[in-house]
């Protein structure tokens, strides 16, 4: 996949989707959700990524801890994966995945669907911008 150094950590989105589109031609579909995950990882780490799965995020109010999330996988400790299985990507997720950029220091998050072909979706929120709210 070609690397568009316009765009944010672009080279780390490129070998994320190559791993993505591999396993999804050596997996059948419908398989549970954690095996893809599990399968993109181990794929990711064969591009030579480092990744962390099932990473824990603090949500803090007024220095107190309030509550918390997963993200699926953090790439190269910057890109964030959201991997869900749904016919098409939807508002939902595209919400989940900019509130996981919202509450974290991460600024791209790739949505990948596993359903059928696949799809994905690249989401950017700088931390400049977060620190205006």
């Amino acid at each position: 996949m070609a690397i568009d150094n316009k765009y944010l950590h672009s080279d780390i989105t490129s070998s994320v989707l190559q791993a993505f589109y591999n396993i999804l031609k050596k997996l059948p579909i419908g398989l549970p959700i954690d095996i893809y995950k599990r399968t993109l990882e181990v794929e990711c780490e064969f591009l030579g990524l480092k990744t962390e799965r099932d990473k824990e995020i603090n949500i803090l109010h007024r220095q107190k801890i309030v509550g918390s999330f997963l993200i699926d996988l953090v790439i190269n400790d910057c890109v964030i994966l959201n991997i869900i299985r749904n016919e098409t990507i939807d508002e939902p997720s595209v919400r989940a995945a900019k509130n996981q950029l919202r509450l974290s220091e991460y600024e791209v998050c790739l949505i990948l669907d596993i359903d059928q072909d696949g799809m994905h979706k690249r989401l950017v929120y700088t931390n400049d911008l977060k620190t205006n709210h």
